[in-house]
This record gives structure tokens, sequence and C-alpha cells, in this order.
């Protein structure tokens, strides 16, 4: 192979080539100077800093959000926990709901006050409540920032941003996991929030094969993240970009395709009996549906419903359905459901789920845009008629 290769041709495909390289070669000294030094051209240096199909897609995401720049990292949880480690610091205060993801809820609680980071959990149930939550720690702390997430996982809580972003001093950081609600059904950073954080894994995505992780926001936030994330190396390779690519493709029509869904469907379990509670922010029994109507401009194809059941007799009707996937997941091709004491608590005591306001009889049911409608309803309607004979003995009280 020569030491030096050709101008590639063929560089005006309509799809972005796939870089799947560990290293980036200079032509000479003078390369180095322009490229690496001053950045006065745009080359490559190594792979855990520069990918060619990462630019495109963070170009598309910063378009998608409406965002100054964006990052892309290997995970969910590590554009989370990065971008945490580069904005904190020993001293600074920050405030998280208490119904947030519970690995977000770890880092918070166990990871961040080993630097001294000091973290205040205020519950999002009553959002009038936690704006005067949020007003009060502000006024005594210095509250460096304030993570948010809606809509929150199971109970699809919102948060009014407005009054949030007015209870807070000017230079306090918003970041918000938008996860459950990206771009369109919902654009975080119109509304005042500094940097929006996705699981690209889920709706962005879309197709269930790939776990990327995305930040997207003000360009000096993400100039001090994106440092962090050269130092520390947590990046996707270059086919997980071209596949997130590709998925951007196909956003719209997906998440349009399974709002309408996710209405259908919620408006199905609201009708039936069997059903303790249905939380849906497109229903207008959802406690945050005011919020809902401000804030979003679709509801996706999530819901979390409540039988009257224990955890074992919830167990068995789960395990009745026969078209969902029984897995941990959402936005995907395929309907996934999950027990949510039986997967994603399962290590919480009764308390702790109290505490959370999770029941043994919460079920979260992820609709796919792939599937039939009438037929994920038919197997819903079998498995609840079935529950007729079944003894209402519940654990756990706590409704979702």
């Amino acid at each position: 192979m020569p030491k030096k290769r050709e101008i590639e041709a063929y560089n005006n495909s309509v799809n972005i080539p796939v870089y799947n390289s560990a290293s980036y070669y200079f032509d000479d000294r003078e390369q180095v100077i322009e490229g690496l030094h001053k950045k006065s051209i745009p080359v490559g240096r190594y792979g855990r800093y520069n990918n060619p199909t990462w630019v495109h897609v963070e170009n598309r995401l910063s378009q998608l959000s409406r965002a100054e720049d964006t990052l892309i990292f290997s995970s969910g949880m590590a554009a989370h926990f990065t971008t945490f480690i580069a904005l904190l610091k020993a001293g600074d205060h920050v405030i998280f709901p208490a119904e947030c993801y519970r690995q977000v809820r770890n880092i918070f609680h166990k990871i961040l006050p080993k630097y001294g980071v000091i973290a205040h959990e205020v519950s999002i149930v009553d959002p009038e409540e936690f704006v005067n939550q949020v007003e009060s720690l502000s006024k005594k702390h210095n509250v460096r920032l304030i993570h948010l997430e809606m809509p929150s996982s199971p109970h699809m809580y919102l948060i009014d941003l407005c009054k949030v972003k007015d209870a807070l001093k000017k230079e306090t950081i918003i970041t918000m996991d938008s996860s459950f609600a990206p771009p369109p059904n919902f654009y975080a950073l119109d509304w005042g929030v500094d940097l929006a954080i996705f699981s690209g894994t889920k709706y962005l995505n879309g197709h269930g094969d790939i776990i990327v992780g995305v930040v997207s926001g003000k360009k000096e936030l993400i100039e001090e993240i994106n440092w962090y994330r050269d130092t520390t190396g947590p990046v996707p390779d270059g086919q997980v970009a071209y596949l997130l690519n590709r998925s951007l493709h196909t956003l719209n029509l997906r998440i349009k395709e399974i709002n309408e869904k996710g209405l259908k469907v919620a408006n199905f379990l609201q009708s039936r009996p069997e059903i303790k509670s249905v939380l849906y922010t497109g229903l207008e029994t959802h406690p945050h549906y005011a919020l809902a109507k401000k804030y979003l401009n679709g509801h996706g194809g999530v819901i979390t419903f409540a039988l009257d059941l224990n955890e074992e007799q919830t167990s068995n009707f789960v395990d009745s359905l026969k078209e969902p996937f029984m897995a941990s997941n959402f936005g995907a091709p395929q309907t996934l459901i999950e027990q949510s004491t039986f997967f994603t608590y399962y290590e919480y005591s009764e308390k702790e789920l109290d505490d959370i306001g999770v029941s043994y009889g919460t079920v979260r049911l992820a609709l796919g845009y792939i599937d039939d409608t009438d037929a994920i309803i038919a197997d819903i309607s079998k498995a609840l008629s079935s529950l007729a004979g079944e003894v209402n003995d519940v654990k756990n009280p706590t409704t979702v």
C-alpha cells in the first residue's frame, strides 16, 4: 500500500461514508500546523477525538434541536455523566427530580458526592411545589446546575419550565433529559433549557439496534463537555454514527405514527374497568395534562398503567400477553412491555417503591411503530378479561 493514498473517488455519494479509523495521517509538517495546531483546515488526528461521520450527524442533531452545537456519546448515561462531571466542581449544589431515571439518581447520590458536589432531590409530583422548592434552594445555595427530566418514567410527569427558569438565578445551568419527548414532540431548548440530553438509543434511533447518547445546546457549554469527552473517551464508533444518521431520515414519520398509536391505546386502556389508572400525557386524566398542552406537540408511545394486583398476579398478566416483547426500551419498531417492579425496580424495597410512587401492579407499555394497534389492543383485552377471577391481594397500595 502506498504511503499516501490518492484523493478518494466518489465523494459525491448521497449517503455519508462510515469512517472506522483509529488514526488520521498528515501529508507534512505544514499540514500538522494548519490542521492540528491552528485548526484552520478540517483534518482528523485520532479516533477518540475526530470522526467525520460524527460531525455530520452532530450537525443534523443540532438542526433538529435548534441547538448551537451537539456531541454524541457511547450511551445516554455517558452523555449524562460526562456533562455533569464537566460542569460541576466541589462545593457546587445541584437540584434534580426524585422521579428521574434511577441511574441518573445514582450519579447524584453515589458518585458526584465523592467529588464534593451537593445534590438536592425534589419531587415533581406537584409542579407548583417543585417550583417553590427550587426557588428556596436557589436562594440558600450556590446552585450551579439543575437537571430536569420530562416526561419522567414511569409516571410521565412534566415540569413547568417557565416557572422553574424564573425561580433560578440567571447563571444556573439547566439540563434536561428529553429522551421520552425529543423533537418534534418537544423542543427543550426553545423553553430556556441550556442542554438537552437524549438517550439516542430510543426515539432518535428508533430501530433498537444501537446504543448512543446525545447532548445538544449552547456552544460554550458543549466545548467544555467536549474536552472531557476527548479526555475520557466515551465515544461511539463510525458505524453507530452512521446508523443514527440513517434513523434521523424517518424521525418525523415515526414520531407521527407512534403519537397516533399511543393515544389510541391509552384511550382503550382507560376504558377498561380492570385497570386502576393510566398515565399518558395525551389524556385529560393525567395530573399534568395542562402542562402537556403547554409544552408538548405530541405524546409518544409509552403508556404506564396500574392493575389492582400484587406482583405475582401482575407477572401472570404480563406473561399471558402474546404481542409485545418483554423487554426494557422504547421508541423501537417492536412493542415492548415491562412490569416495573420486576424489571427496573426489582432491587427496591416496599418502602422505596412507595417513596417513588410505583405499585406492584405497575406496567409500562412501549408501543412499536411497525405493530398493528388493533392486534395489541385485542391481546391486552384478552389478558384483562382473564383477570376476572383474580383475587385482589395488593402488596403495596401505592398507585401509579
